[in-house]
């Protein structure tokens, strides 16, 4: 059951998708709603110090606090209008002290959002992100920047590949995929793939009063992972994924990128990952 959700708030914008499909979705499950908004600080190596005046380090920490103050107001108009319970905190930290603080905040709520990195405007939401989804042990819904729709789960699709992140996933999930009207599993399949592990994918689900459809799209060198499953979404008309995260080495994700990536980076509706 989903009681209890957190919320990264972006600044610097009067209309934040994020915070309004959080609402939307704490407003649906009757959940409390937490909403974080960080009053960012300069993190200047020593040997700077020197170099930059205190009356800009200053001037920039007023501006930023600011920035939190309005933003957690605006939080708070949206959960009120909304008749939900909520809360909201604004935190002064640095970006990488804010990422370590709300990833270890976000392991003790059912459900943490944060807004997609927007790669027009680049700010703190990659490093949030990517902190909550590694190091928080809780699955994260990503909410993309280009959202203009309020929570609804009518048509899921589960991308399925086995593994441990991609299980976690999908049981953190299942609340969910418990409004979703249609699911499908989609899974790209290898020569290792065998019937029976699909099978055991739509028992579970079924055991959980789920029915869902699978549907498996064979490897292909000309088509990425990441691309046959953002097509599947399209195809589907799907307003919900559901996937592992990170489910390689990190350090070969930096260097290769990865499916994760590329789905961050293309994403069109709200992904549900676990890692």
């Amino acid at each position: 059951m989903i009681r209890d959700i957190l919320v990264n708030l972006s600044q610097g914008q009067e209309k934040d998708a994020t915070t309004q499909y959080a609402v939307s979705l704490a407003a649906a499950f009757g959940a409390h709603l937490t909403g974080i908004a960080v009053a960012y600080e300069m993190d200047v190596p020593p040997f700077y110090m020197g170099a930059l005046p205190t009356d800009f380090i200053d001037a920039q920490l007023v501006q930023n606090r600011t920035l939190a103050d309005e933003t957690a107001a605006r939080f708070s108009s949206l959960a009120t209008a909304a008749g939900i319970t909520h809360d909201v905190r604004t935190m002064p930290a640095t970006l990488g002290i804010a990422a370590d603080t709300f990833s270890r905040m976000a392991r003790l709520y059912d459900l943490t959002i944060v807004p997609q990195p927007n790669p027009d405007a680049p700010g703190p939401e990659a490093v949030i992100a990517e902190s909550v989804l590694t190091e928080a042990g809780r699955a994260v819904l990503i909410v993309p920047y280009v959202q203009t729709k309020p929570f609804a789960a009518e048509r899921a699709v589960v991308a399925w590949d086995g593994g441990r992140p991609s299980a976690r996933a999908l049981n953190e999930s299942l609340s969910l995929l418990h409004r979703a009207k249609h699911v499908q599993v989609f899974r790209v399949t290898s020569e290792d793939d065998t019937d029976e592990d699909d099978q055991e994918v739509l028992r579970h689900l079924a055991r959980h009063n789920l029915k869902a459809e699978l549907r498996k799209l064979p490897a292909t060198s000309s088509v990425p992972i990441a691309a046959s499953i953002l097509n599947e979404v399209s195809d589907q008309g799907a307003d919900l994924l559901v996937m592992g995260g990170y489910g390689h080495s990190r350090l070969r994700q930096l260097v290769w990128g990865g499916v994760t990536s590329e789905i961050l980076s293309s994403m069109t509706v709200p992904v549900f990952m676990a890692h």
